[in-house]
């Protein structure tokens, strides 16, 4: 089955050359193609850094390429984990020496704030993109890769970041208040919807694998996209984007 097919065939399937590779991976949870575009290179441009981009095609139509110092990395843009997962999948059998995934959350540890930067530990994630590249785990516990963690709070300066639990819900628009206080006591510090993909797919392929968001949607105080609150802080919003962009790139490109 799918499977079995291996690193020549998924690129003869692809459209690639034979000798395709790419260095690492940076996967941004959100919906805005062109918005983040301008964003990652907006940060390459601040790190100095000459590149070339290009947008992939066909199923990779999500992605694009970017070049440095004559290194290929791919940039995804997804919205929950089932793209994301083959994505994965791809990246690491074309080389990816690391995958770092970017993005919001819902907050859920009444101690942080709206805009705090969470680098998760582990997330949970019982979906099928995390059970079947994760067989044997019993618990749905999925882990980061704590060096790369730390290379990556090493990056933010002048910023609160928590190191804690994630959980992932696939389903925004059904959570209920009471989905909120149970994963609040049950101690996550925040929810969304791709982390636990991450570090599932990538510890199966053996890859580092680490996670930067942001609080945008105080869920347990009660904050919702779209509330006063949450359309007050909108500009706010967008520097603490940038900087997660600066950020990851950093730790990619090193």
């Amino acid at each position: 089955m799918y499977q079995t097919l291996t690193n020549t065939d998924y690129k003869k399937m692809l459209g690639l050359d034979d000798d395709y590779q790419i260095e690492a991976l940076l996967s941004c949870g959100h919906y805005d193609f062109e918005k983040q575009i301008i964003r990652l290179e907006e940060s390459l441009n601040k790190l100095g850094k000459k590149y070339m981009t290009k947008k992939m095609s066909g199923f990779l139509h999500n992605i694009v390429e970017f070049e440095v110092n004559n290194k290929k990395y791919w940039f995804a843009l997804v919205y929950g984990g089932v793209t994301l997962s083959e994505y994965l999948h791809f990246a690491c059998l074309f080389g990816s020496k690391k995958n770092i995934h970017i993005g919001s959350c819902g907050g859920l540890n009444p101690v942080m704030n709206s805009m705090d930067f969470l680098i998760p530990t582990y997330s949970y994630g019982n979906e099928s993109s995390t059970r079947l590249y994760d067989r044997q785990n019993s618990n749905n516990l999925h882990y980061s890769d704590e060096k790369l963690n730390q290379l990556v709070k090493e990056k933010i300066v002048n910023e609160k970041v928590w190191k804690g639990p994630m959980i992932t819900c696939g389903a925004m628009l059904a959570e209920t208040k009471d989905d909120v206080e149970q994963w609040s006591n049950d101690g996550y510090f925040g929810v969304e919807m791709e982390t636990s993909t991450v570090f599932a797919v990538s510890k199966y392929f053996k890859v580092p694998s680490s996670s930067l968001v942001y609080v945008t949607d105080n869920l347990i105080k009660g904050q919702i996209v779209g509330d006063e609150s949450h359309n007050l802080e909108k500009e706010a919003r967008y520097q603490k984007a940038q900087k997660m962009y600066d950020v990851a790139l950093s730790v990619l490109l090193s």
